[in-house]
């Protein structure tokens, strides 16, 4: 039960915090609204501690994205809020996978190789055959 209560204080310290900062910056709920992209009364329903009103992995997305934006929060206390949700960890990741490609980076793998060109191949030849075939379709004198 400890750890219940201690997630839970985190969720409850990370959204006070994101309302202390948000007055601090002088924002209102309709400022953070516009900046973050996110509904005045889902930013409000977060503040009062209502986090029924969307699934619980959008509410988490909602406070990542608002905890971004005024610089709140480290990523233990996001974790513990994730937790605290009910979110599993392989739902919503914090980091991208290892394999991930990373940009300016090509990848290797046997499969991805020249499929883009395959792909031209296909729709050319496919095109190709759909020309013909209404040409000589028009010329014997059936279109």
């Amino acid at each position: 039960m400890p750890e219940e209560t201690l997630d839970r204080s985190s969720l409850e310290r990370l959204v006070r915090a994101l309302r202390q900062a948000r007055v601090q910056k002088s924002l209102t709920v309709e400022d953070i609204s516009r900046l973050i992209n996110i509904r005045e009364t889902h930013i409000e329903k977060i503040e009062e501690g209502d986090f029924s009103f969307v699934p619980p992995l959008y509410v988490f997305s909602y406070l990542k994205k608002y905890a971004s934006e005024l610089g709140v929060g480290d990523d233990a206390l996001l974790e513990a809020s994730r937790k605290e949700l009910g979110i599993p960890a392989s739902r919503f990741s914090t980091r991208p996978p290892a394999e991930a490609v990373t940009p300016g980076s090509q990848s290797t793998t046997p499969s991805s190789k020249g499929s883009g060109r395959k792909a031209l191949i296909v729709v050319v030849v496919t095109t190709a055959a759909i020309l013909i075939g209404l040409a000589f379709l028009y010329l014997n004198g059936r279109l």
